[in-house]
């Protein structure tokens, strides 16, 4: 008696059909989903060697559909890129998008431009990032990865992909960068008598000895810098304070968009040295005489450090009369504006302050400097910097 064969399984209803594709010699399969917005039915097809690859890939279509997830997989992370800087950066500064763009054009486009988005790896990410551990930063790396997950962030929300791999990775451990640089009092001194440009004795001397931040420097403004004790009435801040404030300045914004501090605790309250009181007296009174002379806008005068026009100084021209004071101070060495900030961090630390005060000083959320999670306040105004540096060069230093 002939054995019964076995009844053929029957595919689930929604599971899609498959047939063998004679013409191209491999198999088909469809799925109906639904119906297209234009209103025509909507069944996608693929393609496999075998049945099993066709049906794994007829229910990851299935899954990115109730998933809301667009179909299929032709989208590669070089059109993630591209739809990332043309509709993911409407609100950054143009040196963000400049350091974006970079990370995309130069690196992450080359090595991994046409992986397909959806079939990117962990693996390939790390393969790409290992790729750069002899060339670039450690620094530089961890940028580079950050703009990676942002891109494909960019690309779930617009329901291109269902998970971030680059989230899954870290970034790897590369070459050292440039240390940072902290100037000696000798140093300082010396920088400080170089006489210049009155406004960039009066910047180098209110970032030297305050902390601020290159992109808080720029945009401070006269309403915020306080040169006369203020006692018991209402600040630029909307709040009435009760308590005598010496001369002070309020950091409450930066260049960024909007104006947004680089952190939640950035906004901070510094006391002045008498000396960098002085030099800031001294520079507003020039900087009216200067612009009356040649006929710029001298009345209601905005920024500290602003252009003959009021504006906002740019970074670059910051950067360039520095170097000059730098050279003419006869200084040793490659000296950047920020390491302002970090000698302020140096000094503070050699005379003994403790880790919890720089923070509060420099308005950082955590350092490795310090070792800790840093807290901020802002009142009442965070004096004990200006007495220690009051202490060690005096109001006749200049003399």
């Amino acid at each position: 008696m002939a054995e019964a064969k076995k009844p053929r399984k029957q595919a689930r209803r929604g599971d899609g059909s498959i047939y063998w594709d004679e013409a191209n010699d491999c198999y088909v399969g469809s799925i109906s989903l639904g119906t297209k917005p234009d209103g025509s039915r909507n069944r996608p097809s693929v393609r496999g060697v075998t049945q099993k690859e066709v049906r794994a890939k007829l229910k990851e279509l299935r899954e990115d559909h109730d998933n809301g997830i667009e179909l299929g997989d032709s989208y590669t992370v070089e059109q993630a890129c591209r739809d990332f800087l043309k509709r993911g950066l409407p609100t950054q500064e143009k040196s963000t998008v400049s350091g974006v763009v970079t990370h995309i054009d130069n690196h992450i486009i080359p090595d991994l431009g046409k992986a397909k988005l959806k079939r990117l790896t962990a693996d390939e990410v790390d393969d790409f990032l290992a790729g750069l551990t002899k060339k670039r930063a450690t620094s530089y790396i961890a940028r580079i990865l950050g703009t990676l997950r942002r891109v494909i962030r960019f690309a779930q929300r617009r329901n291109k992909v269902t998970r971030n791999v680059a989230e899954l990775v870290e970034a790897p451990a590369g070459l050292e960068g440039r240390p940072s640089k902290a100037l000696t009092f000798e140093q300082g001194k010396a920088i400080l008598r170089v006489k210049k440009r009155a406004w960039a004795q009066a910047y180098i001397a209110t970032s030297m000895f305050t902390g601020v931040r290159t992109e808080e420097a720029r945009p401070l403004k006269w309403q915020h810098t306080h040169l006369n004790a203020v006692t018991g009435e209402e600040c630029s801040c909307g709040q009435r304070h009760r308590e005598d404030l010496p001369p002070h300045i309020e950091v409450w914004r930066s260049v960024r968009v909007r104006g947004d501090m680089k952190t939640e605790k950035s906004r901070r309250t510094i006391a002045l040295p008498s000396f960098v009181v002085r030099i800031l007296a001294d520079y507003q009174l020039e900087q009216i005489e200067d612009r009356k002379r040649n006929g710029h806008k001298y009345e209601g005068i905005v920024y500290v450090f602003g252009t003959r026009e009021d504006t906002v100084m740019e970074a670059k021209n910051v950067r360039r009369y520095f170097k000059t004071i730098v050279e003419r101070a006869k200084v040793e060495g490659n000296w950047v504006p920020k390491e302002l900030r970090h000698t302020f961090v140096s000094w503070m630390s050699d005379r003994g302050v403790r880790d919890e005060l720089i923070a509060d000083l420099v308005g950082h959320k955590k350092t490795s400097t310090t070792r800790t999670v840093y807290r901020h306040q802002l009142r009442p105004v965070i004096t004990r910097g200006a007495e220690i540096l009051d202490e060690e060069f005096g109001p006749d230093f200049l003399e």
